[in-house]
């Protein structure tokens, strides 16, 4: 498995690659992957509950702190995931690789950033949509208790909608972590890349 990782890592790819080989490497070790994150994953579960329970069951003046909780959550999830994912040699380190290099080489990490945050957004709204359907009935209850409705909603569904976001949450864990492996892997081309422009620079100054 090291080896396999190893060999999978240090190659010289092109923007496409890296995001075909990121994707298919996250789903091929998957398992493996759950295994070794599934703690940072509850943790961002529990946070992303928070943020979409302020503005749903307390009130919409809170959107603000939900949004930033979530974002929060989002950074703190990456960082703890690539740091477990790292110390159990799922991902190795790609070495160094110079800001002027990221900045020579902006569009593929633009591209890269496009796909992977136009394939989350797409996975986001599909593993959300229980969720989307209770904060909508749960603001439309609270719409009601403003106009006068003394009945609201039933007291099990604010139980319900916690349960209902935490289970969204961590399974939206996982789709934010197919993020780390495309940009991984152009970490490690981006290293190549520079690796061979040193040994050019050498041979030419011999």
């Amino acid at each position: 498995m090291e080896k396999d990782n190893l060999d999978v890592l240090q190659k010289n790819r092109s923007t496409r690659a890296c995001i075909r080989d990121g994707f298919r490497f996250y789903i091929s070790n998957f398992r493996q992957i759950l295994r070794n994150t599934w703690p940072v994953a509850i943790g961002f579960a529990l946070l992303s509950m928070v943020a979409s329970a302020l503005p749903v069951l307390f009130s919409p003046t809170l959107l603000i702190w939900g949004l930033l909780i979530g974002g929060m959550s989002v950074i703190l999830l990456l960082i703890g995931a690539r740091l477990m994912l790292h110390k159990r040699q799922m991902l190795y380190s790609a070495g160094k690789t110079p800001i002027m290099a990221w900045l020579t080489h902006f569009g593929a990490v633009l591209l890269i950033t496009i796909v992977c945050l136009f394939a989350i957004s797409i996975l986001t709204m599909l593993t959300s949509l229980p969720g989307i359907i209770l904060m909508a009935a749960n603001w439309q209850s609270q719409m009601g208790v403003i106009n006068g409705d003394p009945i609201g909603m039933p007291d099990y569904v604010y139980w319900l909608s916690l349960a209902v976001f935490l289970l969204a949450g961590f399974i939206q864990a996982y789709v934010w972590l197919t993020i780390l492996f495309p940009f991984h892997l152009l970490k490690a081309s981006l290293a190549c890349k520079e690796e061979d422009m040193k040994k050019f620079n050498n041979i030419n100054n011999v």
